[in-house]
């Protein structure tokens, strides 16, 4: 299979956003009178929307009223400490001198994700952000995905999709996608391996270097 374009997972996969995250999602918890939650918990209920995130951690009734609170807070928080993973430029970069198209899909606020983007300047050489409230779905809506694939312009045959978590695996599966994983976000490489039948590695150059450029030989 030659790839001909790379669907990328956000959070954990090309960025770590996760402090803001964090004190954002603590900070309403908190107000909400609910025991603050510890980093690595909050960090491992990310991968779906943000009400996915909030009902796992305070529970379902309580996730549409903490998240029409979290926004306006994340908003304040969202550039601090963010950084982009190791590799993700590098990989970008590749991507684009050998004409293999680029983009994001995820879970993350549509314009949040877009702000990320284009504060780390990847949006280009990304050709566009798409996430959670542009559409009426999110991931792993099949819906979502192909709606990812025809703005690319290339089929599930030679696109993959790169994440960090098992939302990331059945958003390919159900779009019949390839998936790589890496344990650089919400899961570690046990738990990747455990849930989801497909290669996980530690970073994207070794990603890149084992998946992306073998592909275009």
């Amino acid at each position: 299979m030659t790839i001909r374009a790379i669907l990328f997972d956000l959070d954990g996969t090309l960025i770590d956003q996760f402090q803001a995250i964090y004190k954002a999602f603590s900070q309403v918890i908190k107000e909400m009178g609910f025991p603050v939650p510890s980093f690595e918990t909050v960090k491992k209920a990310v991968g779906g929307a943000s009400d996915t995130t909030m009902a796992k951690l305070i529970g379902k009734e309580h996730a549409k009223e903490a998240v029409q609170r979290l926004r306006p807070i994340f908003e304040k928080e969202m550039l601090n400490g963010l950084l982009v993973l190791p590799g993700a430029a590098e990989i970008l970069k590749f991507c684009k001198k050998n004409n293999v198209k680029t983009a994001v899909l995820t879970n993350k606020h549509g314009p949040h994700a877009r702000a990320a983007c284009e504060f780390l300047k990847l949006l280009p050489p990304l050709e566009f952000a798409l996430g959670a409230n542009d559409t009426e779905w999110k991931k792993p809506d099949i819906e979502l995905t192909q709606l990812a694939l025809n703005k690319i312009g290339h089929g599930y045959q030679d696109t993959v999709y790169i994440g960090d978590s098992p939302y990331d695996f059945q958003t390919a599966t159900n779009a019949k996608m390839r998936c790589f994983l890496l344990s650089t976000g919400t899961h570690n490489e046990s738990e990747l391996v455990k849930e989801c039948s497909t290669t996980v590695d530690p970073d994207l150059f070794t990603l890149m270097e084992k998946r992306i450029i073998p592909s275009l030989k």
